[in-house]
């Protein structure tokens, strides 16, 4: 049984997400592994003061949970354009 348009596009966008999200994580493993080597120099302490602190190491999740939700609001953005 041959599939309609909207079947075939549907599975490429799903192909097209599986690999984006599969090349996302490749290029994000490397930087979340090296990212910080060694003892932390503050230590808990003010990173305000002269000693060189790193990023909090919980950025990463922020920009994630962005990404996230911005494919969710760009998808459901999408399907209302369709429905009109």
């Amino acid at each position: 049984m041959l599939k309609c348009g909207k079947e075939i596009s549907n599975s490429i966008y799903k192909k097209i997400v599986a690999v984006t999200i599969l090349a996302g994580s490749v290029v994000l493993l490397p930087s979340t592994t090296f990212a910080q080597g060694g003892d932390i120099p503050c230590g808990g302490d003010d990173p305000t003061t002269s000693t060189p602190c790193p990023l909090d190491t919980w950025v990463w999740v922020l920009a994630v949970g962005a990404v996230i939700l911005g494919a969710i609001y760009l998808q459901r953005k999408q399907k209302l354009q369709r429905q009109a």
